[in-house]
């Protein structure tokens, strides 16, 4: 065997090796127990950045190739409140007030919208809406809600941060998410 094949063997048996210690570190411990899954604990640092960065770029990269259609229309809008006010707001939290008693015991905490909406690109919130996301609490709607249903609810969110408290609480008395009285407009 020449030096430069013996050299290439050698450095792989070595990464192979340090890949079944790494792999059998890691089955070691989640077998083990000793990773506290509650709720109440908060993640480290260097775990909640990998957990919110992997998460981040998941959805950055699967809603690549999806286009919103146009988000105006008080119809779309109004029928996104509906669909809000009754799935998302007792985790999101909505103008003027705080999420459930629930949903302050998700962690990580779902998003306030109101204040977070606009960091996310329609697209995004649409995958994020239809596929749900591991591990967050948050559902994957479209296993029960069609497409047209979902890009309503992300025209609605997207103009969300626009509205006061009093208009969510006129839009949630008129069950028709009349959008007429709200400043919520095409």
């Amino acid at each position: 065997m020449n030096p430069v094949t013996g050299k290439i063997l050698r450095v792989f048996a070595a990464v192979m090796v340090t890949l079944v210690v790494v792999g059998a570190a890691g089955v070691g411990i989640a077998l083990s127990g000793l990773v506290n899954v509650s709720a109440m604990n908060n993640d480290p640092a260097p775990v909640e950045w990998f957990l919110s960065t992997t998460m981040d770029r998941s959805v950055a990269r699967h809603s690549k190739s999806i286009t919103a259609p146009s988000l105006t229309g008080k119809e779309r809008i109004a029928e996104g409140f509906e669909h809000f006010d009754a799935m998302c707001e007792s985790c999101h939290g909505s103008p003027g007030s705080e999420p459930s008693v629930l949903a302050k015991g998700l962690n990580p905490p779902a998003p306030d919208l109101t204040d977070t909406a606009q960091e996310w690109t329609a697209e995004q919130i649409f995958w994020i809406t239809k596929y749900g996301v591991k591990m967050t609490g948050m559902p994957a709607w479209g296993t029960t809600h069609s497409d047209e249903e979902i890009w309503n609810i992300v025209a609605f969110v997207k103009r969300l941060p626009e509205v006061s408290p009093a208009e969510y609480q006129h839009l949630r008395k008129n069950t028709t998410g009349d959008m007429d009285h709200a400043r919520v407009s095409d």
